[in-house]
């Protein structure tokens, strides 16, 4: 039942066995699509309807996060189909990717993957009644977002403990996701968690995540010397930066 492919395999809805669906978010979230790897709420529905409404659902998720109106829009998208969800945080689930990935109804992260929580953040402009009503709409979105993570809460786990973490910009990597959320631990995996794009440059990123990438040898790239395609040594030099920063 093949629903949406695309070339670069960033977002993708593929049968598994019988009446089970992949998805696979391997991108930002995104309202309109500026990219090719951007994931959008159109793209979602789009998919949904080519499904059963109670087939099962495995979601993969490796998102630097996005748009929050978007990432509301596919959480509920996602909340509203009836099949059984389970979720895998394949590299990271940051910002509002941590946020849809609350979607499941099993969610699996391994010891080596990552859960991001913030507060809402953007660009704004404006008088100072602009911006205290923009200020105030953030903090509707901080609540919306603190409830859907309540949904997943641990017993004794309290709404205000979760906009703390929130304000302090929180990474939990699978252990520690535990101890907050109802998640199972999965292997370790291979995956990368993918720092593709700008989002996760406004990130305080975890010393063992920022360890792993110095530790990584620089991979060779071979340029040719007669090669005076200013295409093909800025392709190059970008696939150079994403070995690097990989996880």
């Amino acid at each position: 039942m093949p629903v949406l492919n695309l070339d670069k395999g960033k977002l993708e809805v593929k049968n598994k066995a019988g009446n089970t669906a992949e998805l696979i978010i391997f991108g930002e979230i995104s309202s309109s699509k500026w990219a090719e790897s951007d994931v959008i709420p159109a793209d979602i529905n789009d998919l949904l309807a080519e499904i059963g409404e109670n087939d099962a659902l495995d979601i993969y998720i490796n998102s630097p996060g996005g748009s929050v109106f978007a990432g509301i829009a596919i959480y509920n998208m996602l909340a509203r189909h009836k099949g059984h969800k389970r979720v895998y945080v394949e590299g990271y689930a940051a910002s509002i990717a941590s946020l849809i990935a609350m979607v499941g109804d099993e969610i699996i992260i391994p010891e080596n993957a990552y859960l991001m929580i913030h507060k809402a953040w953007g660009f704004s402009m404006g008088n100072a009644d602009d911006l205290r009503e923009i200020a105030d709409m953030y903090e509707r979105f901080d609540n919306t977002i603190a409830n859907a993570y309540m949904t997943r809460a641990k017993a004794g786990r309290t709404l205000e403990e979760f906009l703390d973490l929130m304000k302090a910009e929180t990474w939990f990597n699978g252990f520690e996701a535990q101890d907050y959320l109802n998640v199972t631990l999965g292997e370790e995996n291979k995956m990368a968690a993918c720092l593709d794009g700008d989002l996760y440059k406004n990130y305080k990123l975890p010393q063992e995540f920022l360890l792993k990438n110095m530790n990584k040898p620089t991979p060779e790239i071979n340029i040719e010397e007669n090669d005076t395609s200013g295409t093909d040594i800025v392709a190059k030099a970008i696939a150079k930066l994403h070995l690097l920063i990989n996880l």
